[in-house]
């Protein structure tokens, strides 16, 4: 074969796979819906397709704060544990009566950011492995959580704050108020990577630590606030949770950290840093959903379902490898 055929080949073999990917996750998430759609005929319905974002929104939030965290080569193990502070401190502050739901939500928020705060302080100035860190951290804030609860005997409940409710039932059009929210954030995280000089150090960091620190870039403030930033949208997940379900108990954001890991690294995140997108992790969320959903109008066990995930992170992993494999 001539030089000229070997390069029109390569040509189109770069442009195959800069299209795949660029949209390789959103046709995985397609495809799906089809053979979904074939096999049962409640799958593919409007109401059913707003039920799949309504249980995929904690999730899809939780996702957003992973994926920065993920940007700069980091882990959070403790988001999960985040979401039941969340849920708990925002009914606690409710049915105490001591201040509205929105206050509530606030204090609750900016909770969790202070322990993505602490999280960021171990891992940055301390130089801890963020596993470590947040595993311990997970567990402190646990603790912390558990010790609101017991004064409520483990549940308290709030569903008929109408605040909660309008959140939860409540619709902007046709369309649910809690996807309305998924969707704003998502674009406002987008928005914030894509757009903002904070966004292009994240991926400079994330890219190459040593030569962002060359360039003059404040490094541990910016990995600092990924961490910041996971629990801040921790904090919001986990009132999406109260929301959702009208009362907390023990068992509120236990493993959603896992569910947080398969979407951005179904979004194709890079394990090390520098490489990941904030819709392909939502496109990932949505993958897990549809999954889930699927199961579930089938009568699958739940703890069926949790195979299912464990399965779909290896799977992740095993592809993020193979393409760091490919670039390299």
């Amino acid at each position: 074969m001539s030089e000229t055929g070997y390069s029109l080949r390569n040509t189109r073999r770069e442009a195959a796979s800069g299209f795949l990917g660029k949209f390789g996750i959103l046709i995985v998430a397609i495809l799906i819906c089809i053979a979904f759609s074939a096999a049962s005929d409640k799958f593919l319905t409007l109401d059913n397709m707003f039920n799949i974002f309504k249980q995929i929104s904690i999730v899809a939030v939780l996702s957003i704060g992973m994926t920065f965290v993920f940007l700069v080569g980091g882990m959070d193990l403790s988001a999960g544990a985040n979401i039941l502070l969340s849920a708990v401190v925002t009914g606690a502050l409710i049915t105490s009566k001591i201040m509205p739901a929105i206050p509530a939500m606030i204090v609750a928020i900016l909770c969790c950011g202070a322990m993505g705060f602490i999280n960021g302080v171990f891992v940055e100035k301390f130089k801890i492995n963020p596993v470590i860190v947040t595993l311990g951290s997970q567990l402190a804030i646990k603790g912390i959580a558990l010790i609101i609860l017991r004064n409520y005997n483990q549940w308290i409940w709030m569903n008929k704050d109408e605040t909660l409710k309008f959140v939860n039932v409540g619709t902007i059009g046709p369309v649910p108020v809690i996807l309305v929210i998924v969707i704003v954030l998502y674009i406002i995280a987008y928005l914030l990577l894509i757009r903002t000089n904070y966004g292009r150090q994240v991926y400079a960091v994330g890219g190459n630590e040593k030569a962002a620190v060359l360039c003059g870039l404040k490094t541990v403030s910016v990995k600092m606030w990924c961490y910041i930033i996971c629990g801040i949208t921790a904090g919001m997940a986990g009132i999406i949770a109260a929301c959702r379900l009208g009362m907390v108990n023990t068992q509120v954001g236990n493993g959603m950290e896992f569910d947080a890991v398969t979407a951005v690294v179904l979004g194709g995140a890079s394990l090390k840093g520098g490489e990941a997108n904030v819709l392909k992790t939502l496109v990932g969320a949505v993958i897990v959903g549809l999954i889930m959903n699927f199961l579930t109008l089938n009568g699958v066990h739940p703890n069926f379902q949790k195979v299912v995930t464990g399965g779909f992170i290896l799977l992740a992993a095993i592809i993020n490898r193979l393409t760091i494999y490919r670039k390299a």
